[in-house]
């Protein structure tokens, strides 16, 4: 088994993917679920998890800051090509807290990519990395609909809407925002381990060390998981591992 698996990053954007890689691994990270967030960088995704076989893994969505930028009929096609190639869909889901999403039919749009593009994982078969900010029960019922496995990832929303995201048989991620943020500590304080992966959304600013995150920061989210939880750091990191591999198939 993997010692750690960062189950979300963005390694498209990075300069010198093998650098980070190189980074990780030298901390005890063994694989890395590369996502894309519209076809380009997904397009990225997959040529990266084909150069670092075994280490990187991908998944193709669109995210949905980019819902108004990309064709669904395109998207549509793209995925339907080439999540053959992929252990998830991803990035996908709903997001209104953009100025941009204030609009219903947005919004609307929104969904409908969502529920278009989780259609398509279904008949693959692979689970899906979801993305949701400010619209956490539109996202929970279009998933639990859909029948498609997922991971909510850098879940922060209500404990109430948490809830029937466990029921539902979901699993959340744990953040580097676990060393900061009331919200995602109260949620992984409620959350069970056995439904918690950990990530970076590497790179994304850290606000608590003033730089961007990189892959290499998962064992930051690993002991922090581990302090809050009151559990041995070897047990999480385990756990969360197992959680990955059995949801992402790897």
């Amino acid at each position: 088994m993997r010692r750690i698996i960062d189950s979300h990053a963005h390694m498209e954007s990075y300069n010198d993917p093998e650098a980070i890689i190189k980074e990780a691994n030298n901390v005890g990270v063994d694989a890395i679920i590369c996502v894309g967030g519209d076809l380009n960088s997904s397009l990225q995704a997959i040529k990266l998890a084909t150069s670092f076989p075994d280490f990187l893994y991908a998944a193709i969505g669109v995210h949905p800051s980019n819902v108004l930028k990309v064709d669904l009929g395109a998207a549509e096609q793209f995925i339907s090509k080439n999540l053959k190639n992929c252990v998830a869909l991803g990035e996908v889901g709903l997001d209104y807290a953009y100025d941009f999403a204030r609009s219903k039919d947005v919004r609307a749009r929104m969904r409908l990519y969502l529920e278009k593009l989780l259609e398509i994982a279904c008949d693959f078969g692979v689970p899906a990395s979801v993305h949701s900010r400010s619209a956490y029960r539109d996202t929970l019922d279009i998933l639990a609909a859909s029948g498609v496995e997922a991971a909510f990832h850098w879940y922060d929303g209500p404990i109430h809407i948490l809830n029937r995201l466990l029921d539902e048989g979901f699993y959340i991620s744990a953040t580097p925002a676990i060393e900061y943020s009331k919200g995602v500590r109260s949620v992984m304080t409620n959350a069970p381990l056995d439904r918690i992966l950990v990530e970076t959304d590497s790179p994304v600013f850290l606000r608590n060390l003033g730089r961007q995150s990189s892959p290499a920061d998962v064992v930051r989210v690993v002991d922090a998981l581990a302090e809050l939880k009151e559990v041995d750091t070897d047990e999480i990191a385990r756990v969360t591992t197992h959680n990955t591999e059995k949801l992402f198939r790897i």
